[in-house]
């Protein structure tokens, strides 16, 4: 699943080397005789762009930062309505919320991500982006929600966080829409400790992210870095050196640990199908999945309250459903809708969406198995799966 499974030596030296032979400079700008002009975050958005095939990438402080970052440079602001969905970790909500904007989430289907037929049924004049969020490295309907974007005329803004390194027709996650963002936290697909990413094809709009990144500078390379311009405001939002030192490395890990995912997930889901008259898994939208991931449903909520008791008894865990649903199921963002006039006290809000995923169970994939963890961890599912 993670890229921290992955972090050892390379890594190790890789932030050495900031030191040896960068003079110890941590700011991504500046500094170029003292950095022998070695730009390493610059150095990491060349390199993730090329590797999901995109024109540019923007590198910021977190998955949060790039989804703010991003609503700012298509323009979000108060009174706004911004269209998102039910299942998603909650900085998607809060980075509306800072932006201003009002938060409009609609219920998932069975690919566990936006429904399209919700999404269009939410749309107003007020509506100024849509959010699908490819939850857990499956993608949401892009073709439909990509058309009623089109028809309606709004930008779409996917939060592929989640599915780094995911393809879907061949395209890169992110790269889908109008702009796509990542995060490169401790536990996604590849890891800088802390980080986000922008990507996307439109100049214009990844020029102003790289802007409001950084305080509004134009970095003008001609200027000295005082003496650059600026034609807008921004803010703090830039990567450390220390960071994209690490992203170097991990980037190039992306294709090992997305061929592990598959190949792991496909043989538990083999084995898994043998149960098909006791659990349904997730609708898969394209082959291309990062499958870091297995959920499925069933037939209700006692019987997987049940599996998820007997998993622990077999010293398995589950991955954001249902161990982690405060934080991914908007139904419990309480924090956020009592303190504003957007959905409180609303018992029948994301009714659907709480009928499939309160009878769902999520089991993480990992990079690292071994042939005996893969024997193990399948016949344990088995004997659980015969027992309920």
């Amino acid at each position: 699943m993670p890229g921290f499974e992955l972090i050892g030596k390379k890594e190790q030296t890789a932030v050495n080397d900031v030191f040896e032979k960068s003079g110890g400079v941590l700011f991504a700008h500046g500094f170029d005789a003292r950095r022998n002009n070695i730009f390493r975050v610059r150095d990491f958005e060349t390199k993730f762009a090329q590797r999901l095939q995109g024109r540019r990438a923007a590198a910021c402080t977190s998955g949060t930062a790039a989804q703010y970052i991003a609503m700012k440079s298509l323009g979000i602001t108060a009174g706004d309505e911004v269209i998102t969905q039910s299942f998603t970790f909650i900085a998607t909500v809060e980075a509306i919320m800072a932006c201003g904007a009002k938060p409009i989430i609609v219920d998932i289907d069975e690919t566990y991500n936006m429904s399209p037929k919700s999404l269009e049924a939410a749309i107003t004049e007020k509506t100024k982006l849509i959010i699908p969020v490819h939850m857990l490295g499956n993608f949401a309907e892009m073709d439909e929600i990509n058309k009623i974007a089109k028809r309606y005329k709004i930008p779409v803004l996917e939060d592929a966080c989640e599915a780094l390194g995911a393809t879907y027709k061949g395209k890169s996650a992110g790269l889908l829409s109008d702009v796509g963002v990542f995060s490169l936290d401790f536990g996604k697909t590849i890891t800088t400790g802390e980080g986000g990413m922008i990507i996307s094809n439109n100049e214009d709009l990844i020029s102003k992210c790289f802007k409001f990144i950084d305080h509004g500078h134009d970095s003008d390379l001609s200027l000295p870095r005082g003496q650059d311009t600026a034609v807008t405001y921004g803010f703090n939002y830039r990567m450390m050196e220390l960071q994209a030192a690490v992203g170097l490395v991990q980037i190039d890990r992306l294709s090992h640990i997305v061929e592990s995912n598959r190949r792991h997930k496909k043989i538990i889901k083999d084995e898994l199908s043998a149960f098909s008259d006791k659990i349904k898994f997730r609708k898969i939208t394209d082959e291309g999945e990062l499958a870091d991931t297995i959920i499925f449903n069933l037939e209700s909520s006692k019987l997987s309250d049940k599996l998820v008791i007997k998993l622990g008894e077999e010293g398995l865990g589950t991955k954001n459903v249902p161990d982690a649903m405060r934080w991914h199921f908007t139904k419990y963002f309480t924090q956020i809708w009592e303190n504003t006039n957007y959905y409180q006290n609303n018992n029948t809000a994301w009714s659907i969406s709480d009928k499939l995923l309160s009878r769902s169970v999520s089991l993480p994939i990992m990079v690292n198995w071994t042939e005996s963890d893969l024997n193990r961890i399948t016949n344990s599912l088995k004997k659980i799966l015969s027992s309920i």
